[in-house]
Parts: C-alpha cells; structure tokens; sequence
C-alpha cells in the first residue's frame, strides 16, 4: 500500500534529516531523493509530495501526519479472508475443545508486551467460525475490536499486560524476551485452566523458541507441560487465533493510553520512524521519561541518542 501526503518547502529539511542514513539511488526523473530502510521506502518528489510504501507504511505515514498536522486519510478495509472451509485442510487439533496462547508487542519499541491465553469450547467453534475469527495479522484492528467485547464476553481468557517499566525492570534482572514470554505464557495458561472447571482437551502455544528451551526458561517454576507447540498456531486452532485478537485489543488499549500520557502517536515497530518520535520525547520530557513509554534494551535507544547529539544546546 501506497501513502502520500504534500510537504511544505520549510518541511524539507525534516524528512532529509530524519531519513538522511538511507539516502539511495533512484531513476525516477521527478524525484528530489528515495530513502530505503528495512521496513519503508520513502520518497520526495519535486512537486514536494511524499510517497510511503513498505511493511511499516501505515505507520510511517500517520507519525508524518501527527509531526506535520495533516489529516491522515482513512485506513483502506483489507479485503475479507474467511476461515478454513470443510474441504480445506485443516489440523488436527481444529475440531478439539482447547486452550490456546498468543503475544504481542515483541517488537515494538513502544507499549508493552500482552501474552493472552483463551478458551474455545469445540461448540463454539462454530460460532467464531461465523465471526470470521483468524490470524489478528490478517485483520484490521477496527475489526479486532468490533470483536473484542464479544470473545471477551464468551471465551475464558486471561489477559497479561507487561507494562514499559515492569519489561524494562525485567531485563535488568536478566530476563531476555523469550524468557518473559515464556514465564508470561505458562502464568497465563495456569490462571486459564483454572477457569475451565469442565476441562479440556488441549493446550497449544504458538511456537516462539523450541520446546525445550522453553521449558529450560521455566526449571526454577511450577511449569505446565502438556503442551502443543505450533508455529502458525493460529491456523492450528481458533483458540489461537482468539487468543491473538484479544491479545492485540489489549495492547491497542494500553498504546491509547500512552498516547493521551505522552501527547503524541506513538509508532509502531523498531523502525527509523520511532527513532524521530523518541527524540521528541526526550527533548519535551527528559530522557529518564522514555522508558515510560519504549523497550529500552532496543538498539532505538543508541540511535535516540546519536540523534540528541546534534541538537544545539
């Protein structure tokens, strides 16, 4: 997906600052310049229009609109993809009552880190089915959360939130981030089966690390271990799935939250855009304020601070 916006001439220097270590060729006769990083291409034409294209696109564009004032034109809908049809192949594991498990927020610089285990009853399965449950990476999250208050409203769940300075706490006590995870994962697969009275017959967690690693993380606690590792386990099981949604409603939630905190949209990502943004922080906050916001173990970091060296003082 393409984003374009107009700049004004003052603006020009901004865009050449900010993205200026990705400067790149272009053939393009009626471009000023192209900029490549891993997760966007940005380029400016001399017309001063802006293009935007790339896996951090979207939010590329909106910290543009937020910095320079435009109104951001709407999120186009992404095009319905339904669930598995009875022809289609499907797993094992589909049709069976289960407990599935799902993160966000790895890799974002800010907002935290939210495990969600859930609940699908086989009974049910028909009615996420319906729904159109799936994959929260292949929805919009105006879709995600239309569905929220009904799977949080039928599903036993458990939500776990790792806010920025409970993740940054944990790093200084040695934890890496497979390791949160897979403490976070195990607490809420425990807290989840607790809500199950009735049981069930699976528990599947989409598949980060190898098993025994995983395990490895967990020797010094009471691990749950009768568990089915899947990468891509949202396609394994809708309980997965379900779990992924709920997760990503929670995380959007506490990124509103710290918008409204920190005055600004916070990107999304670990991408040059966030670089500009934390800068921002910094020089309206402090630079102790950031880790209430941002992952500080993340390379951002030193990237926010060669950028604060070139600012006058």
């Amino acid at each position: 997906m393409n984003y374009v916006f107009p700049i004004q001439p003052s603006q020009l220097s901004l865009l050449m600052e900010y993205y200026q270590e990705y400067v790149s060729d272009t053939e393009n006769p009626n471009a000023i310049v192209t900029f490549r990083s891993p997760e966007v291409t940005v380029t400016i034409f001399r017309s001063l229009k802006v293009t935007v294209q790339g896996t951090q696109a979207r939010e590329e564009y909106l910290m543009w609109a937020d910095l320079l004032e435009f109104e951001p034109a709407p999120d186009p809908a992404e095009g319905v993809q339904s669930v598995p049809s009875a022809s289609s192949p499907r797993s094992a594991l589909y049709g069976l009552s289960a407990i599935g498990s799902d993160e966000v927020g790895t890799g974002d610089f800010f907002g935290p880190v939210v495990v969600c285990a859930a609940f699908v009853r086989k009974t049910w399965i028909p009615q996420l089915e319906e729904w159109n449950v799936r994959d929260s990476k292949q929805m919009t999250d105006e879709a995600m959360l239309a569905l929220d208050p009904r799977l949080s409203e039928l599903l036993p769940h458990v939500l776990l939130v790792v806010d920025n300075p409970k993740y940054n706490d944990l790093v200084r006590q040695g934890y890496n981030l497979n390791k949160m995870k897979a403490y976070l994962h195990n607490h809420a697969i425990k807290k989840c089966i607790a809500k199950v009275p009735s049981g069930f017959e699976a528990v599947i967690v989409d598949e980060f690390c190898p098993k025994d690693r995983y395990f490895e993380y967990l020797k010094d606690v009471e691990a749950y271990r009768e568990i089915t590792f899947r990468t891509q386990g949202e396609s394994a099981h809708l309980s997965v799935a379900a779990a992924s949604i709920l997760a990503r409603c929670g995380f959007l939630r506490e990124m509103d939250r710290l918008n409204a905190e920190v005055g600004l949209r916070l990107p999304l990502g670990a991408g040059p855009v966030v670089d500009l943004i934390g800068k921002r922080i910094v020089l309206e906050k402090g630079f102790d304020r950031l880790s209430a916001f941002a992952k500080m173990n993340f390379k951002n970091v030193e990237k926010i601070q060669t950028l604060m060296k070139n600012v006058p003082r």
